[in-house]
């Protein structure tokens, strides 16, 4: 059962982390538009030559695009949390069948440490 469950927790955690790439490459590569999370409005300094007007159009994209790669990045370490637990299962049961196999393998292996 725990075979089971650790392959499917690494194919789980490589979608995650395919799907994180996958997002970023369309976005930094394909030029597909970021969700906007964060919206600013224009800024309008007061200068001693009259008002001046900031755009922020391109701040509030840059901002966005940190955010969503953050976001990517969050996805991509939990696919690789789960695939490193699913390897962790799967190394737990090879143990458990190795020694069942040759139980006289832990007995050696207990005389040796006592020396």
């Amino acid at each position: 059962m725990n075979k089971i469950f650790g392959y499917l927790l690494i194919c789980a955690g490589l979608l995650l982390i395919f799907f994180a790439l996958v997002g970023m490459y369309k976005i930094f590569a394909g030029g597909n538009a970021v969700m906007p999370i964060v919206q600013l409005a224009d800024m309008q300094l007061n200068t001693a030559y009259g008002p001046v007007q900031i755009p922020m159009k391109s701040a509030a994209t840059v901002i966005n695009l940190v955010l969503f790669a953050l976001f990517m990045a969050f996805v991509a370490g939990i696919g690789s949390k789960l695939a490193a637990i699913g390897n962790g299962l799967l190394k737990t049961e090879r143990i458990c069948e190795a020694l069942l196999e040759n139980p006289s393998a832990l007995q050696h292996k207990e005389q040796v440490n006592r020396l």
